[in-house]
């Protein structure tokens, strides 16, 4: 849209705007479809629990034993997990001579509202990027910034725990991915191959540690999705064989369907997503996607996004942005595929 003088309020000669809308719930993949649980009883370091089924018995019992404490059964695999907040807490101000000012393409918004629709975007898109995240967790007080694991960080194995450096809330081993879990993407020139046996691979061991069928919604880069949707490829196998490429064509619109987003395999189903953030800025984390089960994570929410203004102290108008949240979830329901370099 070219702005001219019969399209604005105030005249700015030679300006082009872009128009803002609400945000894309792509951009905010995991925020909107993770369970939004219960506020903590302590920012700082809050517990969720697991209970890992027992293993079935086929030894068979006598009958009328007495019961003995000695001998008695205890059921069940219960242990704690433990996470931390992240605190979002911006100040914004604008002065009170801009103040009068009305931005364009914003249903006549003031400078005042349009930072305070734009500041609530970002922390959004920062909460997202929070969720996905490399960071570590870390205690948080008035001089030290509160702040969550990250996925990336949070969905190791073994091997790979050293990498969470807060005592406190280092995943217990019970409730860590199996090695199977970490699919490794060797890479090549820059490159790296996937197959169907890496989709496979994660979701058999995760079937085998769970003992169920698993759906997993699996947030990837642009890279890893374009593979994903590759496999409808056919390879030729002799030199004269003609490569034939499998889609979908609706007759009626001649539109080409050329992607996949769902394979369905024996031990549970993928939904393949992209995400904007991942590998975005994740420190020695280098995963090309992540798989979840949304039925074992949540956030723990103590304040909502929310935007209020301050006392006025001077000049100008001010205001400050809020969101405070806590990421749990249960890395043994989980898979990453990983590269390794």
């Amino acid at each position: 849209m070219i702005v001219h003088q019969g399209t604005q309020l105030t005249i700015k000669p030679d300006v082009y705007d872009v128009l803002r809308g609400v945000i894309d719930l792509s951009e905010t993949i995991l925020y909107n479809r993770l369970f939004k649980g219960p506020d903590s009883p302590d920012a700082t370091l809050f517990h969720y629990g697991f209970d890992a089924p027992d293993s079935p018995d086929n030894t068979g019992d006598a009958e009328g034993t007495e019961f003995d404490a000695s001998t008695a059964e205890s059921y069940g695999s219960r242990a704690n997990m433990y996470g931390r907040m992240q605190h979002y807490n911006k100040k914004f101000g604008v002065g009170e001579v801009a103040q009068g000012n009305q931005v364009f393409n914003t249903n006549q918004k003031d400078e005042y509202g349009y930072q305070m629709k734009m500041g609530l975007l970002k922390c959004l898109r920062s909460a997202e990027y929070v969720i996905v995240g490399g960071q570590e967790a870390q205690a948080g007080n008035k001089t030290t910034a509160f702040r969550t694991r990250g996925l990336e960080r949070l969905l190791v194995d073994t091997a790979g725990i050293a990498v969470q450096t807060d005592a406190a809330t280092i995943v217990p081993a019970a409730f860590r991915m199996a090695a199977a879990q970490i699919v490794t993407l060797t890479v090549t020139g820059g490159d790296y191959t996937l197959t169907e046996d890496n989709i496979n691979a994660p979701l058999n061991a995760t079937y085998n540690a769970m003992k169920g069928k698993i759906n997993f919604d699996v947030l990837c880069t642009t890279t890893f999705k374009g593979k994903v949707s590759k496999f409808g490829l056919l390879t030729p196998t002799v030199s004269d064989f003609t490569a034939v490429r499998r889609f979908n064509q609706e007759a009626k619109d001649k539109t080409v369907t050329a992607t996949i987003d769902t394979y369905v395999g024996d031990a549970g189903v993928c939904r393949f997503e992209l995400h904007p953030w991942l590998r975005h800025d994740t420190g020695t984390q280098l995963s090309e996607a992540i798989g979840l089960d949304m039925r074992f994570g949540c956030l723990r929410m103590r304040q909502a996004p929310t935007a209020t203004p301050l006392d006025k102290t001077g000049g100008g108008k001010k205001g400050e942005i809020i969101h405070t949240f806590g990421l749990q979830y249960v890395p043994k329901v989980s898979a990453r595929f990983a590269r390794d370099a």
